[in-house]
């Protein structure tokens, strides 16, 4: 099935290519968030709701049918230059135009609201068309390893995650802080990015599945916009690796924690942007700065579960 993704979108590429852009008919414009910075980073875009105002009245009715759940959506390309290893995302996305498989969400009047759209804010759209390989029971998209890590091992700990307030460090797009909210319906949810651009979408994600239990905030974790002990549980997914002190933003997320709060974080074994950590230099971490913390491998993750006894 991943084949048959790759070579569908590959004769659709060879198609559109050949010809010049100028002379394909723009009949949408896209509506997001995205930015050249954030969408250096495509996973988080895969999960992220865009919409498309399509250019004329009639168009949703006869674009968009009920027995197709994905479209491939051909749009402005990337000005970005992705690493050799991440070539497949070069060809569909930064030659003269971009192509994106989509999962319809839902339609109002003539804008169409899609699941994983890799446009800019104000791209042209120049067509759509059902992607039938998804309807099949057995595809699958084709996943990057850290998404098969994540997949792996979030499951077992969102089910864990139950507090009345939470906060998602590092949030991305804001699927995962939408899941926890989803599950927790009577508690408040927050969500930490570093730029507006992903806060905004993060609104814009929530906004469009009905979540109303959640918040996004643009912040960083080493100043996060809360009083001091005022929340249950802090959860840092696939982030603490990439910071240059951590210790520092441990501290930070101990000011913001009542007594007995929670951190939960996940990260992925070897793939640290500084030292390559084992589980002893990971519980030294947070020992030292004064939690009680279990650590355990899930399928090439470190999962830790912190308590908080600062008093």
């Amino acid at each position: 099935m991943v084949s048959n993704t790759f070579e569908t979108i590959n004769t659709f590429l060879s198609l559109v290519t050949n010809a010049s852009i100028m002379s394909l008919k723009t009949i949408g414009t896209v509506s997001n968030y995205a930015d050249e910075g954030s969408l250096k980073i495509l996973a988080l875009w895969k999960e992220s709701i865009s919409a498309i105002e399509l250019s004329q009245p009639t168009s949703t009715s006869s674009l968009f049918y009920d027995e197709y759940s994905h479209y491939i959506v051909v749009h402005d390309s990337l000005d970005i230059e992705f690493p050799e290893k991440r070539d497949e995302w070069n060809k569909r996305f930064t030659k003269n135009i971009g192509v994106s498989v989509v999962e319809f969400v839902k339609s109002e009047g003539n804008t169409v609201y899609v699941k994983g759209l890799f446009a800019l804010n104000g791209s042209m759209i120049y067509g759509i068309v059902p992607y039938t390989a998804f309807d099949a029971k057995d595809a699958r998209y084709p996943a990057a390893e850290m998404e098969n890590v994540r997949n792996a091992v979030m499951g077992e700990v969102l089910s864990q995650i139950k507090s009345k307030t939470i906060v998602d460090i590092g949030c991305g797009i804001g699927s995962i802080t939408i899941d926890m909210a989803r599950q927790n319906p009577n508690s408040i949810v927050y969500g930490i990015e570093i730029t507006d651009g992903l806060s905004k979408q993060c609104e814009m994600n929530a906004r469009l599945l009905d979540i109303t239990n959640v918040k996004f905030k643009t912040a960083n974790i080493y100043d996060l916009p809360f009083e001091d002990n005022s929340i249950d549980t802090a959860t840092c997914f696939f982030m603490l690796h990439h910071l240059d002190d951590i210790p520092r933003a441990l501290a930070e997320v101990k000011r913001v924690l009542r007594e007995g709060g929670e951190i939960k974080a996940v990260d992925p074994i070897g793939h640290h942007h500084g030292p390559d950590l084992v589980v002893s230099e990971w519980q030294k971490l947070f020992e030292e700065a004064g939690f009680s913390i279990d650590v355990k491998i899930i399928d090439g993750a470190f999962v830790s579960s912190a308590i908080l006894s600062k008093f």
